[in-house]
């Protein structure tokens, strides 16, 4: 674990603009700079960097942070990557905490896998390149499917020794341990090379590290596996890498989409086409774990596949699991006798887009087409079908999603959609019903669908979230600001004494600047946004970050005084202050009517009394409502119960 004084130095070193620098373009606008934003594509620049600040923030697709927020997003790293990363830029040295013997041992057994599997990555890699039978045999292999150089270096592509031995022999002569060869899958337990004589395909990290290798034979041979891979390592877990993330995590989080095929070569294929943002599963069924880690870099997931039975069922089966997961999934199914790689250089990059964009269908269609021309009208098999594609609806966890499904299913089905939600609510119910304990079972109703009311919706009250975020923002603002000789954040929290704030996260952040607002080493901006909590953080960035910005020279021309400046802060903060108590009594007063209400039906003797002290109690409040109402110029509607 790096040390809380590494971090320190860390985050003291980092300059906002040159982290952010190394990757986009940046222009001063005023005291900020701008350009175009890194994670989504736009013409107009909206990414705004705030020097004074030290932090981000693209008004077009909601991203911020700061340096390591930064480097974690666009290169897709932990926390404790990004400050390494950070700390080689700046030429800190990093010091850890005190680890243990084991904990040590076990770092340098993993590091020592890493260090193995790079080193075989390089020699089959130059083997290929350097080798007469590497050259003869994999390099023609590779020419002849069309790769370029430069596409084979990208990859590390490379080939195995085919006598069985040399690479083995290699590896223990430079002083790696046979045990560890032969975890890896690199050597046999009898002593020889497990790839050897195919064509390789290291498989890496989304960091770059190998992790392990796909290998294919060239050999005709009927009885030998064409691809065979590397076993899974407490580094390599087939079920949760999906192979070419590495090379195109950039263009996905670009391009705001990922393409997902079946093999190694249509992945290369397509990328040396300029379709760089795809993966593969490698062959295997998607699992949640590789759609977790597509959904880092986007949320839209288009499934490539070979137009045959094989294809369209393997398809299903992704589309199932990334539904589960949020994701906004498309299937494209390729004419049966292509695969992305040989229908690529059949229609160039920009046709075989074209391609994708005019045949995407999602889930719903895509069984609906499928099954009901297998169904033939027999109205036992369509019973069928549909139960199966409410099924998948199901599956889909935002509630706004599966109601647009429902219905289209409806209108494609020609069946009642009430009909179709009833079955949904019922698969919801027994699924809620099955995670919750036996004092919880009745609580699952919050996960029905349920149609529009025609009835007139009864009033309820909304939290009150604009006014207490926005004292968040001026707690943010004026955190070094006088106000008739009181700092701002001490008028603010006394002026919150008696305020009960509901929202939990801007509950949080208060509760901290009561804690520390003291302190005189308290810095509340640098404090916030560099917040171990990651809600709080990205809270306090956005409330800190506007798109808008009022330039020196118009300050200067106007000559906004000091004591305007102050009247102002006073002013902002007094009626923000007043807006959400405002909003507080008036909630509390709507509970008083409503308990008045509930007493007049009331056989209870003491009711009365009850009544009396309600309606006592509801004139004093509405008195201080009328009150607030003209301190902050609000009009105040009845509340129709």
């Amino acid at each position: 674990m790096i040390s809380k004084e590494t971090i320190g130095r860390i985050m003291d070193a980092s300059r906002i603009e040159e982290v952010v620098g190394d990757f986009v373009n940046l222009k001063r606008r005023g005291v900020n700079l701008i350009g175009k934003c890194p994670f989504h594509n736009e013409k107009t620049p909206s990414f705004t960097v705030s020097v004074p600040k030290g932090i981000y923030k693209c008004f077009g697709c909601g991203k911020s942070g700061n340096s390591v927020g930064f480097v974690m997003e666009h290169e897709r790293l932990s926390y404790r990557e990004a400050l390494i990363y950070l700390a080689n830029k700046y030429n800190i040295e990093v010091e850890e905490k005190q680890r243990t013997n084991e904990e040590i041992q076990e770092e340098n057994r993993r590091e020592s896998l890493f260090i193995i599997n790079a080193f075989a990555q390089t020699y089959f890699n130059e083997y290929l390149h350097n080798d007469e039978e590497g050259k003869s045999i994999g390099l023609s292999y590779f020419t002849e499917r069309g790769l370029r150089s430069d596409t084979i270096e990208k990859f590390k592509l490379g080939f195995c020794p085919g006598d069985g031995e040399t690479f083995t022999r290699i590896a223990t002569n430079t002083g790696y341990k046979l045990e560890l060869l032969q975890q890896l899958g690199l050597t046999s337990q009898y002593g020889k090379d497990f790839f050897r004589g195919r064509v390789m395909f290291p498989i890496h990290s989304i960091t770059g590290k190998v992790l392990g290798f796909g290998g294919r034979t060239l050999s005709a041979d009927k009885k030998i596996p064409k691809y065979i891979n590397s076993p899974e390592t407490e580094i390599y877990l087939k079920s949760k890498i999906v192979f070419g993330i590495f090379q195109a995590r950039k263009a996905i989080t670009q391009r705001e989409e990922c393409y997902l095929v079946e093999g190694y070569m249509d992945v290369i294929s397509l990328s040396q086409s300029g379709i760089e943002n795809v993966v593969a599963s490698s062959g295997t069924s998607l699992t949640q774990d590789q759609v977790r880690l597509i959904k880092r870099y986007t949320p839209n997931l288009t499934i490539l596949y070979d137009g045959d039975s094989a294809g369209v069922k393997a398809a299903l089966r992704g589309l199932e699991i990334a539904l589960e997961e949020g994701m906004n999934v498309k299937v494209v199914l390729l004419p049966a006798e292509d695969d992305p790689d040989t229908y690529v250089q059949k229609l160039g990059a920009d046709g075989f887009r074209k391609y994708i964009e005019d045949n995407k269908k999602d889930l719903i269609h895509l069984k609906t087409d499928l099954y009901l021309e297998d169904a033939k009208g027999d109205p036992v098999k369509v019973a069928g079908i549909i139960k199966d594609i409410v099924q998948s609806i199901a599956k889909i966890p935002d509630g706004i999603t599966r109601s647009l499904y429902l219905k289209q299913t409806a209108r494609n089905l020609n069946v009642e959609e009430q009909l179709l939600i009833s079955e949904t609510n019922k698969i919801l119910r027994k699924g809620a019903f099955d995670k919750l304990s036996s004092n919880d079972k009745a609580s699952v109703e919050h996960t029905e669908i349920t149609p529009v009311a025609k009835e007139q919706p009864s009033f309820t009250f909304h939290l009150d979230e604009a006014q207490e975020r926005d004292i968040i923002r001026l707690l943010l603002e004026n955190s070094n600001f006088e106000v008739d000789g009181e700092n701002a954040v001490g008028r603010i929290l006394r002026n919150l004494a008696d305020v009960e704030i509901e929202n939990e996260l801007y509950r949080k952040v208060i509760d901290e600047y009561r804690t520390y607002y003291e302190h005189n080493e308290f810095l509340p901006q640098v404090y916030f946004i560099n917040h171990d909590d990651e809600a709080i953080k990205n809270l306090c960035i956005d409330l800190l970050q506007s798109p808008y910005e009022i330039s020196d020279n118009w300050i200067k021309m106007h000559d906004v005084p000091i004591t305007e400046k102050q009247f102002l802060v006073r002013k902002d903060i007094v009626k923000s202050i007043s807006l959400l108590k405002l909003k507080k009594i008036i909630k509390m007063k709507h509970d008083v009517d409503l308990r008045i209400q509930e007493l007049s039906t009331s056989t209870d003797e003491l009711a009365p009394d009850e009544i009396r002290m309600c309606m006592k109690e509801s004139m004093q409040l509405q008195s201080i409502i009328h009150k607030l109402a003209k301190d902050t110029g609000t009009t105040v509607l009845p509340v129709v119960n």
